[in-house]
């Protein structure tokens, strides 16, 4: 198992981290369409690949409020800049892009998600050889996708091997999906994001940096990843201390390996 850490385009947070000995960057994707091939080469420079992105869109891309022309565009970019990175692989969470507004169904809003990805997604993926990765997200945040099964029915009615799906363990634990179950979707989940998802609560924080000594084992969803045949595992969470929380999740999961 490969392990990462979400830096967004921070150079300095992508030196750290290799300085640890975590294995790549998880960057952001919105801010790699904005960034001009200068800096792509100065976060090139840091030496620590860049092999994944979250945050795929911020347009609309389902309701009345979508427009193609400019999704188009942002997604060329997206792809362009991300191809150039190395990237391997691009997250689609994305809750208010893909939210389904009021009045339209949830079959109506999956359609045009499945029609989205398709049409315009598709193409680039297979253009760039890049993976985009569906992120289940748990029902506070989106309406649309919100368990691995959920993130699975889409990836198979979009019916294309550079559409699969992410384990999020944070989603995973609100909704009480068991880890066991990430088995059954073998082939489908190629990525992964880990965190404690049982904060304290002082802490008003929904996911925090794992550390030795938490009540949630990394151990149990790593091994279920593990045997989803799923090789890279990025840590998304909020941070208390960026310095010292990537320290210490890296103590724990350096042992998972």
């Amino acid at each position: 198992m490969k392990f990462g850490v979400c830096v967004g385009t921070d150079i300095e947070k992508m030196k750290y981290i290799k300085s640890l000995g975590y294995d790549y960057a998880e960057s952001h994707c919105q801010e790699i369409a904005k960034k001009d091939k200068e800096y792509l080469d100065r976060m090139k420079e840091t030496g620590i690949p860049v092999v994944a992105a979250n945050c795929f869109i911020g347009m609309r891309i389902v309701g009345a409020e979508k427009d193609e022309t400019k999704v188009k565009e942002y997604l060329e970019t997206l792809f362009s800049n991300a191809s150039y990175l190395g990237l391997k692989y691009l997250v689609f969470g994305s809750s208010g892009a893909r939210r389904i507004p009021d009045g339209m169904s949830l079959e109506e809003g999956r359609a045009e998600i499945v029609d989205f990805l398709k049409k315009l997604v598709v193409p680039l993926a297979e253009k760039y050889n890049i993976l985009v990765a569906i992120e289940p997200l748990r029902p506070e945040e989106c309406n649309a996708i919100n368990t691995v099964a959920d993130g699975v029915e889409i990836a198979k009615r979009v019916d294309s091997p550079f559409v699969k799906v992410l384990a999020d363990v944070a989603h995973m634990y609100v909704q009480k999906e068991s880890m066991e179950s990430l088995s059954d979707y073998k082939g489908w989940i190629v990525h992964a994001h880990t965190s404690n998802p049982d904060p304290d609560s002082s802490l008003e924080c929904k996911r925090i940096y794992p550390k030795k000594g938490d009540d949630f084992s990394q151990a149990s969803f790593v091994k279920a990843l593990k045997e989803a045949g799923v090789g890279h595992c990025s840590i998304e969470a909020n941070v208390l201390d960026f310095e010292s929380d990537a320290k210490d999740a890296y103590e724990v999961l350096k042992e998972l390996k």
